[in-house]
């Protein structure tokens, strides 16, 4: 099924690019007949040298040499080297075609002790033996200049999810199973003469994103539509990524979610980076900064002023970032962060807290300028020979914030904690367990709302390494007991 994917993909892609370029199938013709003249060549080389060594064993015998022969030997070099392997080919059309293609996917089996399993809190308790559902992506990477140095790429990305509950999944918004494309954009590197050694991009694209893995949510990420930016500028000891990208909104009335009237207003956001700052053996800093603003036009302005909608507000995120790579292997990473407005009700999310500028594509509430801070620590480490232990923990408070679960003016602060170690049997097999607990309190006009659960999952993982971070593919057997002992924000129950 990928080899039919991918020859469907390539005449696609390369017939765009070179309208007079050969197809796969001439270039290993012309590879192969490049293989036998070279071995046609590599033969009669041997029987020079063959020929030339017995002239000279009859010479020494015969009569002293009184002269220097000074023939050289052609392809010397290649004439020690064995035929080129079929994955050395491979290698050389990948590069001449220009063509790469990565993805990532989950998926699994799962039942529970009362109908069917349901995750909760996943970003909070964590993700193993927490999650349900068969998520994917596939990134389509095509060349399409290389000249002067200077290249040009095409890229395209797409993901979704697949359903795991009915054995039909089809694709339909009131199903499971989803798909988007999410990038679809030119990436350049040589043209501009400031910066030669930077990507430059436009399209549907964003700057990389800050994750804390095992608890699947995004601490610094930038939502967009089109945009335009550029990575990896070397300026002063660290690089400069920057992205300015369009995200609209459908901006609701103040009645919402009791009515549905909403308007389509056009944001803009600004994310700036300063990344591999060198601190000190095997650390570097990073600084991260955001800001979105709503380009309103005059009907919504309208609408705002006479108190029908709500009022979009400018928002800010500024974070700092240090990183220290571990000399047993592994790596720590502490980030502190702060926002304001609707980047601020994201961290104030319960189970999710991605900083995004609106709810979904939806931006509703009354934001009065609060502000919310967290403390991030993640990462790996090898305590000893035979065991591996991640961990993720964060704090986070804010003041005077808009929640999507309590309302306006709502006071919060949470704390999350997961830990994960593992015995290591072989670089193939571990065995381990997941520990994660939270709580989260919001406060709004004096009434305390409470939020609180654990899991705790044993596992054994099938693996190809021994990272539990960055070591994939894996195969991981679970059993999980999760509860949630408060529900006070999310109102959650399980369907038993």
């Amino acid at each position: 099924m990928k080899k039919t994917l991918l020859v469907l993909f390539i005449p696609s892609i390369c017939g765009n690019a070179w309208s007079q370029s050969l197809t796969v199938e001439q270039r290993l013709a012309q590879l192969e007949k490049k293989l036998q003249e070279n071995a046609v060549e590599l033969s009669q080389t041997k029987a020079a040298l063959k020929q030339y060594q017995e002239s000279e064993s009859e010479n020494k015998s015969n009569k002293p040499v009184t002269t220097v022969v000074n023939k050289q030997i052609t392809n010397n070099t290649a004439a020690e080297k064995t035929a080129p392997t079929l994955k050395e080919i491979s290698n050389v059309v990948k590069e001449d075609i220009g063509f790469t293609y990565s993805g990532y996917l989950r998926s699994g089996w799962g039942a529970a002790s009362h109908g069917s399993p349901q995750p909760y809190a996943v970003g909070s308790v964590g993700r193993f033996g927490n999650e349900y559902s068969s998520w994917f992506d596939l990134q389509f990477k095509q060349r399409v200049y290389d000249q002067n140095g200077k290249t040009a790429h095409a890229v395209v990305l797409f993901d979704g999810n697949v359903g795991e509950q009915y054995g039909d999944a089809w694709f339909d918004k009131d199903a499971e199973s989803r798909l988007q494309f999410s990038d679809i954009y030119l990436t350049t590197k040589g043209f501009l003469p400031f910066a030669p050694e930077a990507d430059f991009w436009v399209g549907k694209h964003n700057l990389p994103k800050y994750e804390i893995q095992m608890l699947d949510w995004k601490s610094h990420l930038t939502e967009s539509g089109a945009g335009v930016g550029i990575e990896n500028w070397q300026l002063g000891v660290g690089q400069i990524n920057a992205a300015l990208v369009r995200q609209d909104l459908n901006a609701h009335a103040v009645n919402y979610p009791a009515a549905s009237e909403a308007l389509q207003v056009n944001t803009n956001t600004l994310d700036v980076r300063y990344n591999n700052i060198p601190l000190w053996d095997n650390a570097t800093l990073a600084l991260l900064a955001r800001y979105s603003l709503a380009n309103k036009s005059d009907t919504y302005k309208n609408r705002e002023d006479n108190g029908s909608y709500y009022s979009i507000k400018d928002a800010w995120l500024a974070g700092v970032v240090v990183r220290q790579a571990l000399s047993a292997g592994g790596f720590e990473e502490f980030t502190v962060q702060a926002a304001d407005n609707s980047l601020a009700s994201g961290f104030a999310q319960p189970f999710g807290p991605s900083p995004t500028y609106g709810y979904g594509d939806n931006y509703y509430g009354e934001h009065s300028y609060g502000k919310a801070f967290r403390l991030i620590s993640q990462g790996e480490a090898y305590p000893f020979s035979h065991v591996v232990m991640a961990h993720a923990l964060i704090y986070s408070a804010g003041n005077d914030i808009y929640s999507y679960d309590t309302g306006a003016h709502t006071d919060y602060h949470s704390f999350r904690a997961v830990v994960r170690p593992a015995w290591i049997w072989d670089s193939y097999n571990q065995t381990g367990v997941e520990l994660g607990w939270f709580t989260q309190t919001n406060k709004q006009q004096g009434v305390n709302y409470h939020e609180q659960g654990y899991k705790t999952t044993l596992y054994h993982a099938l693996k190809v390494d021994t990272s539990l971070l960055a070591s994939r593919p894996e195969i991981r057997f679970y059993t999980t007991y999760l509860r949630a002992q408060d529900n006070g924000i999310s109102h959650f129950q399980f369907g038993d």
